[in-house]
């Protein structure tokens, strides 16, 4: 029979083998998520809360959430016309979340499973219209977040304009897709004139704000409305896009000083001194294939443009 100090070794030998992880909770009353909204020429802030509401919907108790998208109009906000208020609701069960979405079909998804393995396929994906398929957890891993562990997945699916070509998303626990909307029939992805929201905040009352946003403005920050600079915004046309190896930035007037690209989880990817004002060529072939964010500084640090850009290809 095991004496009590060899019990306490296999205890802490466990311990160290299988630290503790998940301490962000799914679905926490009133924890918020804020996305960069655009969609058909038009952009915004869309908005997403865990109400203190509980609704039973069949054999399970879901939480209410309500969905708020801000649509900026021509540098100003009309309430009543650029406003719109959407509820869903969802539930976390076996570290799977099952979503709600009254006005969807079908109106029960799974929207996150984290009991998936690498080489798993997630059959339950679907993003509507274009939808690309299938997707497949590519690799997990965990990573810190204002001092807790949580889990992510890497999910790769197909490339829509290259035949044969992957694209990567990264899911977290608790905070869901970074490169689209928590409910996932929200957004159709790749297409660029279609809905398209990218992860920039998440907060919640125990682990506080999480700020991903590629140039870590406000949560509520909105361009144009709730201006974080007075800085005049300088016009910048990045061509081509999407590319596979070269992108050359044309911008007008001496107030660019620096062009960083940066990957959608925030982490400055390239950083380039613009010697000439008026034009600059950066390398992005050594980048995955994805999303990226490319904004430009002025000598003061101000930011002077933004630009989305994607990179495809080998």
């Amino acid at each position: 029979m095991m004496n009590m100090k060899t019990l306490l070794i296999i205890f802490f030998s466990i311990a160290i083998a299988f630290p503790a992880i998940s301490q962000i909770n799914w679905l926490t009353t009133g924890a918020k998520w804020a996305y960069d909204f655009s969609s058909y020429g038009s952009y915004g802030l869309s908005k997403l809360e865990v109400t203190k509401v509980d609704t039973t919907i069949g054999n399970h108790i879901y939480k209410k959430l309500l969905s708020t998208i801000i649509y900026v109009n021509t540098g100003t906000i009309n309430t009543s016309l650029d406003t719109i208020i959407e509820t869903s609701y969802a539930y976390e069960e076996n570290n799977i979340v099952y979503g709600y979405e009254p006005n969807l079909f079908p109106f029960v998804n799974i929207l996150y499973d984290f009991n998936r393995a690498p080489d798993d396929t997630l059959e339950f994906m679907f993003f509507g219209g274009q939808s690309p398929y299938p997707f497949v957890v590519d690799s997990v891993g965990t990573l810190k977040m204002n001092g807790s562990t949580v889990a992510f997945q890497d999910i790769n699916f197909p490339d829509i304009f290259n035949p044969g070509q992957l694209s990567k998303m990264r899911v977290i626990e608790g905070l869901g897709s970074m490169d689209s909307y928590f409910f996932h029939t929200h957004t159709i992805l790749q297409p660029f004139d279609a809905p398209s929201y990218h992860f920039r905040c998440y907060e919640d009352s125990n682990v506080g704000l999480i700020n991903l946003s590629y140039n870590q403005v406000d949560c509520d920050y909105l361009e144009g409305v709730t201006s974080i600079t007075e800085a005049t915004k300088v016009k910048a046309t990045v061509s081509p896009n999407p590319s596979n190896d070269f992108v050359t930035v044309i911008t007008e007037g001496q107030l660019i000083d620096k062009i960083y690209i940066v990957d959608i989880l925030g982490e400055i990817r390239k950083i380039k001194i613009m010697t000439s004002q008026e034009l600059l060529t950066l390398d992005i072939s050594e980048l995955e294939n994805g999303l990226f964010f490319m904004f430009g500084k002025d000598k003061t640090g101000k930011i002077r443009f933004t630009q989305k850009i994607t990179k495809y290809g080998s």
